[in-house]
């Protein structure tokens, strides 16, 4: 049981995680490192069979699907922003020259060719661990965002977190230096707006149309943990 509800706290946000990874130092890579990759082909199952049928949906899956055949798809490197860049941030400046690697990855847990689930992995203490697996609203979103950017056209979408906003982000960077989106849950974005019709993620955001109410945000929270 303890380890089952240490599965599910890490589903929901593994701020601790991640953040400990980000203060690593870790470097940039357009790949993780071996050993990542093997952390995360021997936590996928694992995982996987500590859900009961009854929390299946909160992990993208059905009690009817055959979680022995789930894979993991392309990793993601997770990226940052830390609040002083983002607050000395203007307008025109680069996206590429505010993000900082967190050094930890989000491997997608694919089933019938469907992203379903999140399993994280980090490196602990030396040593590369699957620490979590979950965020499935992300995951569906991370596919849709692939489907419009895909890598066989030569794009290679960054995913990004702003703790202090609680928020996810993503730029293409093959596009132009300056695009920086929101995710879309439930219909809407990072600024409120609400998504209706057409393909969500055909059209890109550049910093400027968001970094005001980003810059709002997170010093909010800054003054809010402080009080």
């Amino acid at each position: 049981m303890k380890k089952y509800q240490t599965l599910i706290n890490s589903s929901v946000f593994i701020f601790a995680a991640l953040l400990a990874g980000y203060l690593s130092g870790a470097t940039f890579a357009d790949t993780p490192p071996a050993e990542a990759i093997a952390a995360a082909e021997a936590g996928l199952q694992p995982f996987l069979e500590l859900i009961t049928p009854e929390d299946m949906n909160n992990f993208g899956l059905s009690p009817g699907d055959n979680i022995s055949e789930a894979s993991l798809g392309t990793p993601f490197q997770l990226y940052t922003i830390t609040p002083t860049k983002l607050l000395d941030a203007g307008d025109d400046t680069p996206v590429n020259s505010l993000i900082t690697p967190t050094g930890n990855w989000f491997f997608p847990v694919v089933l019938e060719g469907r992203y379903r689930s999140i399993l994280t992995v980090t490196e602990m203490d030396g040593e590369w661990e699957a620490v979590g697996i979950g965020k499935t609203p992300l995951a569906e979103q991370l596919q849709e965002v692939g489907k419009q950017w895909p890598k066989s056209r030569g794009y290679d979408p960054v995913l990004i977190i702003i703790f202090q906003a609680n928020s996810y982000f993503f730029t293409v960077p093959q596009v132009d230096d300056y695009n920086f989106n929101s995710f879309v849950f439930d219909g809407k974005g990072f600024d409120g707006k609400v998504k209706t019709g057409g393909r969500t993620y055909s059209t890109l955001t550049g910093l400027s149309n968001i970094i005001g109410r980003l810059k709002t945000v997170v010093a909010e929270n800054i003054e809010d943990s402080n009080l």
